[in-house]
């Protein structure tokens, strides 16, 4: 009967990082998240109030036959009215559209850090079963050499797993290299997160997602608003033909022989003198405009198939999952208790007693390979339906 040892590469003291906490250390700390709510702040800071350019004062000193005249000079440029306030409208689409697109960004963040962190648990829990797996086949090795030495067919079963263990070791390496990588990466989201003294959550709980059809996603919300924006930028720039107002006013204090004066000049300038100007801001915006439409085109056309797509693949994957958790592997595992009974002394007994044991092990291995992938499937869905990760 043979005793399986289970190897435990982890640190002395390491605390288990959950998910939940990794996720809120990532929603308080991930820089990702900080730029993208600088730039929400500032689109929603330069929506407030309206654009006039500042007025110009000039002071004036002239110098003539009759003596010193001295004066100032006050000049405004006024845009015409209906520029101030579609350029206004303009400011408070784009707040919107920043906010509309941080939501998702959020979102989608704090997602890419789930995946992350399911990254790193499956390296973790892969590095585990290749020690296992390591820790059992030193023992098989060490039954197929007493066999041996009477069956000349168990020395060729001997040196293929002899083999097998050597490239084990090296697999284990590789896969200790990865643990390291992915736990470093977890600090991408979450900056002061101390990644060396802590390992992932042994069985993380599975969220079952429920998917509305109807749901619109949070980024096609975001290009509806960036659309509203470009068409009130083409609408702005086609008023660039618009006259703007100038206003002045100059005093002069007068001297002894030049009475005081004030002059009031009221002003327009003419940029549709200079038509190709106007025109090609118009051309650029009425462009953008178009390209957004059609992105957004594409968007809606796609949003409904992919969604039902992935809900398909989702459902396929949990219901492989739980095959896989409750018949297979709990029947794999009783099947290998049940070989460890029996005589591993002959040469059927040892290719049982292997047979079993990777059986086992492998299917342990595709259970943590699907629980990844439908851990991704659900993630798109998310992202799709701009759905807050529940903690």
């Amino acid at each position: 009967m043979t005793i399986l040892i289970l190897a435990n590469f982890a640190p002395a003291k390491a605390a288990t990082l959950s998910l939940s906490d990794f996720l809120n250390s990532v929603k308080t700390d991930s820089p990702d998240l900080k730029i993208e709510k600088s730039l929400s702040d500032g689109a929603q800071a330069r929506s407030k109030g309206i654009r006039l350019s500042p007025p110009m004062v000039g002071l004036m000193n002239m110098r003539d036959g009759s003596g010193t005249n001295r004066g100032f000079e006050v000049t405004q440029q006024i845009p015409f009215p209906t520029k101030i306030l579609k350029e206004k409208e303009v400011r408070a689409l784009e707040s919107k559209t920043q906010n509309s697109l941080f939501s998702y960004r959020k979102n989608e963040i704090v997602l890419e850090a789930r995946q992350a962190y399911f990254d790193y648990w499956k390296s973790y829990q892969l590095r585990k079963i290749l020690d296992e797996k390591q820790v059992w086949l030193k023992n098989h090795v060490k039954i197929a050499r007493s066999t041996a030495r009477a069956d000349s067919t168990a020395q060729i079963h001997l040196l293929g797993t002899e083999s097998e263990a050597d490239q084990l070791e090296n697999e284990g390496l590789e896969a200790a290299t990865d643990v390291i990588e992915k736990s470093n990466a977890l600090k991408i989201y979450a900056p002061n997160l101390n990644t060396k003294d802590v390992i992932p959550e042994l069985d993380p709980k599975l969220e079952i997602i429920e998917v509305d059809q109807k749901v619109k996603s949070g980024f096609l919300s975001a290009k509806e608003d960036e659309l509203k924006l470009a068409k009130a930028t083409t609408s702005l720039n086609k008023q660039s033909y618009l006259p703007d107002i100038v206003l002045r006013y100059r005093t002069f204090n007068g001297n002894d022989t030049t009475p005081k004066s004030e002059e009031i000049m009221v002003g327009i300038t003419l940029p549709f003198l200079f038509f190709w100007q106007p025109h090609a801001e118009s051309t650029e915006a009425s462009a953008r405009e178009f390209r957004v439409q059609a992105e957004l085109q594409k968007l809606r056309l796609t949003f409904e198939g992919r969604l039902a797509n992935l809900t398909e693949k989702s459902n396929s994957l949990k219901k492989q999952l739980l095959t896989l958790k409750e018949k297979l592997i709990p029947r794999a595992h009783k099947r290998m208790k049940l070989v460890d009974n029996l005589s591993a002394r002959t040469m059927e007994g040892l290719e049982e007693h292997r047979t079993v044991m990777f059986d086992y092990l492998n299917l342990r291995l595709n259970a943590i390979n699907v629980r990844v992938e439908y851990e991704k499937t659900s993630a798109e869905i998310l992202k799709l339906m701009s759905k807050e990760v529940e903690l």
